[in-house]
């Protein structure tokens, strides 16, 4: 039997080990809660990073795209920019060789240099623009001192085996202010602090001028400015690799630009692009937790990185407290463990469970396929998903600080949005069926649900507003009442069946045929029509074609509900289901009976048809060729059984228009006749006129049921007369239109451009030098130098403008659809270049020049009078200036050629020639 002492060091002991138990129980729990918070701080930092690396690349990309777009906007603000390189050049190569400057005239470059600083303006983190020559020497700069620098600059990345236009191109860092004062960084660490960040030479070779380079040198100190304004406070820095591994900037003030990243480090980011990774630091003491992006369309990398023993180091200081509590006594330990491993708990459970939320939210966000945009309580649009940029063509970039409904000026939506927020008031949601914009002005139906987001305190933050797009099922609506629409309306009889058969469908038309009513046909057999005429094996036939899958087609000869018999021309077709088993018949039946009687008719006139000597074509009521007689395979060539089943267009030459044959037709279906002339083509290609008479032949009933075209050759007697109307329209030497014709298309051009509102731009055209080619090679030289010049003309304007010859060397260019000057002067410049171009004319090469004026209508007159009269002016002026140019006329311009030199009313002897090229 044991003692009370016994029994007292029993519970002692047992004591003693329930608080040995307790206290390694919250020794073990207290651990365990530690390493699972020292899991997720290291998560959290590696989430953060990436974040903050993708943000950080979606800003550097949109600044670079900027640089991008302002430096190849440079070519089409200086028109002829690579001539004005070239000739800066050629200035500069002069001066040096004669003072042994390296830098060009001032003003040769003055433009330039202005267009540059303009650029430079624009773009705060640019210290300087350049234009590099071939031998990579600074001809134009923004920072005069950068003037004269033969620059050797390192590799470019992207890399490429010459400088390709239109890349942006980026090279190593640079340490110093510019070029003129810097030099680039060396890719070993340097023993003194770094207290410069230096710049990033960037180039970029414009298509317009592939001989120079312009390089930008961009501050890295702007960027790292704005990535310490942006990064969260903590112990991350931020550094922007080249897709080599050179570091081109840091927010981090011991990072030196032009050091590498390890080759390890720099092929995963490579490879995967973006992610998050850990790798020891560079001097192998600690390790690094890293987010990184590659630049989606430039050759660099962002890289978030933090110190792991920096991150941890407040969960180490948090494990120390905790352990010094749970110290202190047992008791203490088992209340104070108890709250911090259920708070510790609820910490996490609320840390994951939000990790969860934001990550379901994300996905939902980027996978959604109803349109999805964030607003901010103003209702500025702050985030859009893949979906609504798929869906309305606007980019995040183009909608973001912009209010629904007003994404795009040019395509206003009836979308009221800050109206909608007025009218939800305090509501937390509004629903709604409304009609938007996409970017291309087409309508987006769609259902609207705008929802409130608020905080803890109850305050909206943001509202997202969902939109289902309905223009599918609008779309399938609209087909759905168009094909219901078509069948109801329809002028065969359409009926569809089950397999029984019976007639579960039949439109109007079907009863109008049949004179039966719905109630009378509707669940019947389909043989209440029949009359015993058709022949038993057309039915046969039938239900073999059907039952194998196959549409027959064929004709039955029923009866109506009055008796009459009515012959029908059928196709019928199985409906099949997604297993492709047959459900239903569909039958679409026309009424032939006057088809039949009118083939009769025509059998019974055949005879008299082959024995005339015009051309007789007959066709059935669809147009097709069911006759034809030997007159007509004499004059076409095509013989008869080659054209039976066709259709008339199988003679067409292809010369009429839509409106000749609607005006046919309407005459045929109005006046049952028409008569006219037509161009036709023989079967041997051919072509020949004919002068035609087309009947409609009628039914009883009124209806067409066949037509007659009765036709004979007049091909010689056309051609005769298409000569002399193109001896009065165009000119016979250049065949361009002549001066009557010109006024015909000017009178024509005008009245456009006053309906649609547009410019019309006159080019009056002087050659120079022809005169030198008349006299010195002959008049049959000057003839085929005329002829060229006219077709370089022809060839450098569009379809719809027009180019003319007034007389001698004097053309007129007619431009149409005009909205700047700088479209006439492009086209201006690039027809001058074609008649400048050498021409070979009887063994010789010569070369000519040209003058033009330009009036624009209505801003230099409204009439065809005033329009030549000043176009001719700005010419002379053009003369006058120099030659081979063009002018716009200007108001006060009114000085004219001389008389000697102005194209008289009718030619003398003297110049009679030269009036009479063509």
């Amino acid at each position: 039997m044991p003692t009370p002492r016994r029994l007292a060091r029993s519970s002692l002991i047992l004591l003693i080990g329930l608080q040995l138990l307790l206290t390694l129980t919250v020794a073990l729990g207290t651990w365990a809660g530690s390493q699972t918070l020292r899991r997720l701080t290291l998560e959290n930092t590696l989430n953060d990073a990436l974040t903050q690396a993708h943000n950080l690349e979606d800003s550097l990309s949109q600044s670079f795209q900027l640089l991008h777009m302002h430096l190849q906007s440079l070519a089409m603000d200086q028109p002829g920019l690579a001539d004005r390189l070239e000739r800066t050049e050629l200035l500069r190569l002069q001066r040096s060789a004669l003072t042994g400057e390296t830098t060009g005239p001032a003003d040769a470059a003055q433009p330039l240099h202005t267009a540059l600083l303009q650029i430079q303006q624009k773009l705060p983190w640019v210290r300087s623009l350049s234009i590099l020559n071939t031998d990579n020497r600074v001809v134009i700069s923004t920072r005069g001192a950068n003037l004269g620098h033969a620059l050797a600059l390192e590799p470019l990345l992207p890399q490429v085996q010459t400088q390709t236009p239109g890349v942006l191109r980026f090279g190593h860092p640079w340490r110093g202010r510019d070029f003129a004062d810097g030099s680039p960084w060396p890719d070993q660490p340097l023993p003194a602090p770094i207290t410069d960040a230096g710049f990033i030479p960037i180039t970029l070779v414009l298509p317009e001028a592939p001989r120079f380079t312009l390089l930008a040198a961009v501050s890295s100190d702007f960027f790292i400015n704005r990535i310490h304004a942006a990064q969260k406070p903590g112990h991350q820095h931020h550094d922007i690799h080249a897709d080599d591994g050179t570091l081109l900037f840091s927010s981090s003030e011991t990072a030196q630009p032009g050091t590498r990243l390890p080759a390890q480090a720099l092929a995963q980011i490579l490879e995967r692009q973006v992610g998050t990774a850990e790798w020891p630091s560079a001097d192998g003491s600690d390790t690094l937790l890293a987010g990184f992006r590659t630049s989606r369309s430039y050759p660099w990398f962002v890289q978030a990185q933090a110190v792991r023993s920096e991150v941890l180091a407040p969960w180490q200081r948090q494990t120390r407290q905790t352990a010094l509590v749970a110290g202190l006594s047992v008791a203490a330990l088992l209340l104070v463990t108890g709250l911090m491993t259920r708070r510790v708990q609820q910490t996490l459970a609320k840390e994951e469970q939000h990790l969860k939320d934001q990550h379901l939210a994300a996905q939902v966000f980027a996978h959604s396929n109803d349109l999805i945009a964030i607003t901010d309580p103003q209702g500025n649009t702050v985030s859009v998903n893949p979906a609504f940029e798929k869906s309305t063509g606007f980019s995040a970039q183009e909608v973001r600080g912009r209010k629904p409904g007003e994404w795009s000026p040019e395509q206003p939506s009836a979308l009221n949005f800050p109206a909608v927020l007025a009218a939800m008031g305090s509501a937390d949601s509004w629903q709604g069926e409304i009609t938007d914009r996409r970017k291309d002005g087409s309508p987006l139906p769609g259902w609207l649900s705008i929802n409130a987001i608020r905080d803890s305190q109850g305050r909206v933050v943001y509202y997202a507003s969902i939109l289902h797009d309905l223009t599918r099922i609008r779309a399938d609506e609209a087909a759905i009442r168009k094909l219901s629409q078509a069948v109801e309306q329809s002028p065969a009889s359409i009926i569809i069946t089950s397999t029984v058969p019976a007639i579960e469908y039949a439109n109007p038309q079907f009863f109008r045929s049949t004179g039966y009513g719905p109630e009378e046909i509707l669940g019947a057999n389909p043989r209440i029509l029949q009359s015993g005429r058709t022949p038993a094996a057309t039915y046969r036939a039938m239900w073999a074609a059907l039952l194998s899958g196959q549409v027959w087609q064929g004709e039955f000869i029923n009866r109506r509900k009055d008796g009459s018999i009515y012959t029908e021309g059928v196709t019928i077709a199985p409906l099949t289901d997604v297993q492709g088993s047959t459900t239903h018949y569909l039958g679409i039946k026309q009424d032939i009976t006057a088809q039949k009687e009118a083939e009769k008719a025509l059998h019974l006139a055949a005879s008299v048809i082959a024995q005339t000597n015009e051309a007789v074509m007959v066709c059935d009521a669809e147009q097709r060729i069911i006759d034809v007689n030997p007159a007509f395979t004499r004059l076409t060539g095509h013989a008869r059984e080659t054209v039976l089943g066709s259709k008339p267009s199988v003679l067409s030459a292809g010369r009429r228009n839509r409106q000749q044959y609607e005006e046919i037709w309407q005459a045929l279906k109005t006046r049952g006749h028409w008569q006219g002339q037509l161009w036709n083509r023989r079967a041997d290609g051919s072509l020949y006129a004919v002068a035609a008479t087309l009947n409609a032949i009628r039914d009883a009933d009124g209806q067409i049921t066949h037509y007659i075209d009765v036709f004979t050759d007049i091909t010689d007697r056309k051609q005769q007369q298409e000569h002399l109307e193109s001896l009065a329209h165009f000119d016979p030497l250049t065949h361009l239109p002549n001066r009557t014709l010109l006024g015909d298309r000017l009178t024509q051009a005008l009245a456009h451009a006053q309906r649609k509102q547009n410019w019309l731009a006159v080019c009056f055209i002087d050659l120079d030098g022809f005169k030198t080619v008349n006299d010195t090679h002959g008049h049959e030289a000057g003839d085929d130098l005329l002829t060229i010049v006219a077709r370089r003309l022809v060839e450098g304007i569009r379809a719809e403008d027009t180019a003319a010859r007034l007389g001698g060397d004097e053309f007129v260019v007619l431009l149409g659809g005009v909205t700047r000057e700088a479209e006439c002067a492009e086209t201006a410049a690039r027809l001058l270049q074609s008649v400048r171009q050498p021409i070979t004319v009887n063994g010789h090469q010569v070369q000519v020049g040209a003058s033009m004026g330009i009036a624009i209508y209505p801003r230099d007159g409204s009439d065809a009078e005033t329009l030549l009269r000043h176009a001719d002016q700005a010419m002379y002026q053009a003369k006058q200036s120099g030659r081979n140019r063009w002018v716009f006329y200007a108001q006060g311009m009114t000085q004219q050629r001389p008389p000697s030199s102005k194209p008289p009313a009718a030619p003398n002897a003297a110049d009679a020639r030269l009036q009479e090229q063509g």
